[in-house]
């Protein structure tokens, strides 16, 4: 659109030509130069990722890094000042184990480990003097990363009762999404997902249709446990979450993948249909 991109980053690493960068420490809550002082709106996508095996190490990170690198751009947000936008990163893991029960950024926070770390990160967002918006999302698709790189290694087949609802959004649409929401005052939580509620059986068995393979055999429970822990798995893998995007509906929001087909068939299909 022509914006002019800043980049706050904790450690030098490769960033697209015209992007200017900005040294940040979160946990000190300093960013260098002007700060946030000269921009309009900021995106906070920091904090831990929340894949893997959950040891009581990583579990307090997870609580601990995104509620504190949240509050670290809070404090630079004047309401007085240039900047009166923050988008921040949240999760539908917020809504937990809610079964075939549609929830919109209405719904209350579910229980468990995860949808308590997740209150606590946008509880820190709350603290925002500028109009805020909590960017809950889902397993986002995109070619060779993100949720179908974690499931390629041992993961393709259908992992608890395939019954649970998967929230989904393809890369591209996420992105659509932000830069709407940029000039959007809405405020409060709200789900940045796909319209079309999907089932882990029905994802795994598109994702093979869409590669022309056979559907893989169910991954065993015995193995999610032994990889990822009884919780991670639980959480992470066999929760339930339909997950509805209201605000995106309301305002009419053109999805460029709005069926897990043309997603899949651009994020994992074959390089002819990469567009």
């Amino acid at each position: 659109r022509g914006d002019e991109v800043v980049l706050l980053e904790r450690v030098p690493h490769a960033a697209p030509p015209g992007v200017e960068r900005r040294h940040w420490d979160p946990l000190a809550g300093l960013i260098d130069g002007p700060g946030l002082s000269d921009v309009d709106a900021a995106i906070n996508m920091f904090g831990s990722p929340m894949t893997g095996r959950w040891s009581p190490a990583v579990k307090e990170e997870l609580r601990g890094s995104r509620a504190t690198g949240t509050l670290s751009v809070v404090s630079m947000l004047d309401p007085d000042g240039r900047c009166q936008r923050l988008l921040t990163l949240s999760s539908t893991r917020f809504y937990a184990d809610a079964g075939a029960e549609p929830r919109t950024g209405d719904s209350p926070r579910g229980s468990g480990f995860l949808a308590q770390a997740i209150g606590m990160w946008e509880a820190a967002a709350r603290h925002s003097h500028v109009p805020t918006a909590l960017l809950r999302t889902p397993a986002t698709l995109a070619r060779g990363q993100g949720y179908l790189a974690r499931r390629e290694h041992g993961l393709r087949g259908r992992v608890g009762t395939g019954r649970q609802y998967v929230p989904w959004i393809h890369l591209t649409d996420w992105v659509n999404a932000v830069v709407l929401l940029l000039g959007d005052r809405t405020e409060g939580p709200l789900n940045i997902v796909a319209p079309a509620d999907t089932t882990e059986a029905e994802f795994v068995a598109t994702w093979a249709r869409v590669q022309r393979r056979r559907v893989p055999l169910p991954v065993p429970d015995w193995v999610m446990r032994a990889r990822f822990g009884a919780d991670a798995a639980q959480e992470l893998w066999w929760a339930s979450a339909r997950a509805v995007p209201q605000h995106l509906l309301d305002v009419g929001f053109a999805y460029r993948y709005p069926d897990l087909e043309s997603a899949l068939a651009q994020a994992a299909g074959p390089a002819s249909a990469q567009g």
